[in-house]
């Protein structure tokens, strides 16, 4: 299958090996090795692309290098300082010779990934609504705008408001975090940073991403109980940067508790937000979404050769990204609730050697703390700890 189609003319029914709905990073880092492994793939969404998608669209080291192409098209900037405050007090600059974050906008960089998925092999179509998914012992059938689609596999790539969890009744235990962002349309100056100053809101931080020819500016929040509206964005932007008030200012979910997801048995399979993968300290999600879409591919396609169970598969190549979140989970916790004291820490001169060494170098937050004594010293992080991106 290759192309781009709507469902509304085709046929009563559709076949492929795989469907996976949702064609942000999970489900196009999915679909992508799918095809690569010759499978025929059936890629759904709700919109055409490209499309508005609300992100701050910072790409970490290790987000890009798990990515099996280049981004360079798409790259808006490539930072290596950032700011780091608390409540917009006692500012310390981070910086390294090497980047530490890539800037993109990210519908721009959705629909690059898009195109190079579809160039892959993957057929994309776009349905407005899934109102059916019913597993049996060979297949998986979903019934979408009236047409009845039938498949090997399901991959779930469709987001916190995942509509494939909520009618396969996977992962109960998921919860979300929120952030409000805004769009400050001005060029950045040369001197501004990427900067998080945390605590702004309880149990999170406000940021600023400089672009090309924009600022993004936002606030996140990892607790469910926390109210982030317009005007607290609109007044933070005009603290912390002045200038014209930010525009274009939208709210959005994130997919989080995804340490306690369990895929079960079955053939159905939850990636990126859907799965609940965002680590809660930092807010990030692009990484875990590349990369779980990418262990979902690998169960899918050991399945399909050996009859090995999908699930069970996955849920082994699931453990570093928990273990990850788990350390994030504890960490977050620790950090909000005493964010001064977390502030300095942070700051200090260890802290932030390791820190920053370990985001060039594209190292999760969990290695960095495991190895933090060898940024210390100037040792080597031994190549066994290093991530394995391909």
């Amino acid at each position: 299958m290759c192309g781009e189609t709507s469902l509304s003319h085709k046929r009563a029914s559709l076949t492929a090996d795989v469907v996976v709905v949702g064609a942000g990073p999970a489900g196009c880092s999915a679909a992508w090795d799918l095809c690569v492994h010759g499978l025929r793939v059936l890629l759904l969404d709700r919109t055409e692309f490209p499309r508005k998608k609300t992100c701050a669209g910072g790409l970490t080291v290790k987000a890009v290098r798990a990515l099996r192409y280049s981004i360079a098209p798409v790259i808006q900037r490539s930072l290596c300082s950032l700011s780091v405050s608390c409540r917009m007090r006692h500012p310390k600059r981070f910086k390294i010779n090497d980047p530490i974050c890539h800037m993109v906008e990210r519908s721009a960089f959705d629909d690059f990934c898009l195109k190079k998925t579809v160039a892959a092999g993957a057929h994309f179509a776009v349905v407005k609504r899934i109102d059916k998914i019913v597993e049996s012992g060979r297949r998986v059938a979903l019934v979408a705008d009236g047409r009845m689609i039938r498949a090997r596999f399901l991959i779930g790539a469709d987001g916190a408001y995942s509509r494939v969890r909520r009618l396969t009744g996977r992962f109960a235990r998921f919860r979300p975090g929120f952030a409000v962002e805004g769009l400050v349309d001005r060029a950045p100056p040369s001197d501004l940073d990427m900067g998080f100053d945390f605590s702004r809101v309880a149990g999170g931080y406000g940021w600023v991403f400089p672009k090309a020819e924009h600022i993004n500016i936002g606030l996140y929040t990892l607790r469910s109980d926390v109210r982030i509206t317009r005007q607290d964005l609109v007044d933070y932007a005009d603290r912390r940067i002045g200038g014209p008030a930010p525009t274009r200012i939208t709210g959005f979910p994130l997919g989080m508790g995804g340490w306690r997801y369990r895929p079960g048995r079955g053939r159905v399979l939850l990636v990126g937000d859907a799965a609940g993968l965002v680590d809660p300290l930092l807010g990030e999600g692009l990484y875990h979404a590349i990369t779980s879409g990418q262990k979902a591919a690998s169960a899918v396609a050991d399945a399909m050769d050996t009859g090995r169970d999908a699930c069970a598969t996955y849920a082994k190549g699931l453990m570093p990204i928990q273990r990850d979140l788990i350390f994030a989970q504890a960490a977050s916790a620790a950090f909000y609730r005493l964010p001064g004291m977390g502030h300095l820490l942070l700051v200090s001169p260890p802290a932030r050697t390791a820190l920053i060494t370990g985001f060039s170098m594209g190292l999760s937050m969990l290695d960095i703390f495991r190895h933090a004594y060898r940024f210390w010293f100037g040792l080597p992080v031994p190549a066994s700890r290093k991530p394995n991106y391909f």
